[in-house]
């Protein structure tokens, strides 16, 4: 099976990914648990913080996520997983 899809079609930018953490905002979030499951959910970002040099995802449920372990958030794909976009699906 051939693709016209390319590897430079799935290159993510900081700026769009961080454009996407919106406080207060129903997204689809995608991001890897502790164990590398990839989880998929729908929820409300409460907020952005930073402790250190480590950035977090606070969300409406009191769940914090690591930033460098979200996939992507509401389909803006994190620089963190280039081409990650491609080999998901909508299970």
């Amino acid at each position: 099976m051939e693709t016209n899809l390319h590897q430079s079609d799935f290159i993510a930018s900081e700026t769009d990914f961080r454009a996407a953490i919106i406080p207060g905002k129903f997204v689809r979030l995608e991001y890897l648990s502790d164990l590398n499951e990839f989880i998929k959910t729908d929820v409300i970002i409460k907020q952005l913080v930073q402790e250190g040099s480590t950035n977090w995802l606070e969300l409406a449920t009191g769940e914090t996520i690591p930033l460098d372990r979200v996939v992507s958030i509401s389909g803006k794909l994190s620089p963190h997983y280039p081409g990650y976009g491609n080999y998901s699906c909508d299970c």
